[in-house]
């Protein structure tokens, strides 16, 4: 460490480069990667006819400045909506639309290096299926299956990836005490997402924990040495410029 600025072998992109672009977009993403980004942090969500698109909320207001919910469309309508993020960043990226989750596998295939936490929402879990969901996901990245890490607040789904042998996956914590639950522990997570909110202030045990303990949302350099004085082992964050050594 120097400055308090974190290595990139330790900063989890969130959504992309977040602070400055628009997130969960290609182009997010690349911008993150010429930042140094070695690992990126995306949502899947499911279209009315079950495919997936990078897209993080159900609803299409926030992000794309439309009504209804991504269930409503067809993904083919969906890749056509913009996700230019209007309430928060105006209209200066709306040439950015959704794009469907192919275009990870484009970015990783031209970054070898680059790993991406793919999380499935579950959001869609009563109108596609765990099964459904999980089939087109990992046909999709199965080119790329060495760089992407399948994770999920939905234990079931991060223990489904697992039977079904996918090389790494994680659970994202509804709550702490969730690690002692045997749904967690049967998972064999590679790596565990808490929100740092949810983090006791005293862990006597947290160097039992087996898998690397990712913690989010990290906002700035003093929470994120906390976190890693505790034990923590990377930080999500949406200011990587901010935080990186880079």
């Amino acid at each position: 460490m120097s400055d308090s600025l974190f290595s990139l072998d330790i900063l989890v992109a969130h959504r992309g480069l977040q602070a400055r672009y628009p997130e969960n977009t290609i182009l997010g993403f690349n911008k993150a990667i010429e930042q140094g980004a070695k690992f990126i942090e995306l949502d899947i969500q499911f279209s009315k006819d079950c495919l997936p698109v990078i897209y993080h909320d159900s609803d299409l207001q926030r992000v794309s400045g439309c009504c209804g919910t991504i269930l409503d469309y067809s993904r083919q309508e969906l890749l056509k909506l913009p996700a230019h993020e209007p309430h928060r960043l105006g209209n200066s990226f709306k040439s950015e639309t959704i794009a469907p989750l192919e275009a990870l596998v484009d970015i990783l295939q031209q970054h070898p290096k680059v790993t991406a936490f793919v999380e499935l929402k579950e959001e869609s879990i009563a109108h596609c299926g765990r099964e459904t969901m999980l089939n087109a996901v990992l046909d999709i990245l199965k080119p790329v299956e060495q760089q992407v890490v399948i994770i999920s607040y939905d234990y079931l789904l991060v223990l489904a990836a697992r039977e079904n042998q996918w090389p790494k996956v994680g659970v994202v914590l509804k709550q702490w005490q969730d690690l002692n639950t045997e749904i967690v522990q049967n998972s064999t997570s590679d790596f565990i997402f808490v929100d740092h909110e949810k983090i006791p202030e005293e862990i006597a045990d947290i160097q039992a924990i087996k898998a690397p303990l990712v913690a989010y949302e990290v906002g700035d350099k003093q929470l994120g040495q906390q976190l890693l004085n505790k034990g923590v082992t990377m930080l999500e964050t949406f200011e990587l410029e901010q935080l990186s050594l880079s």
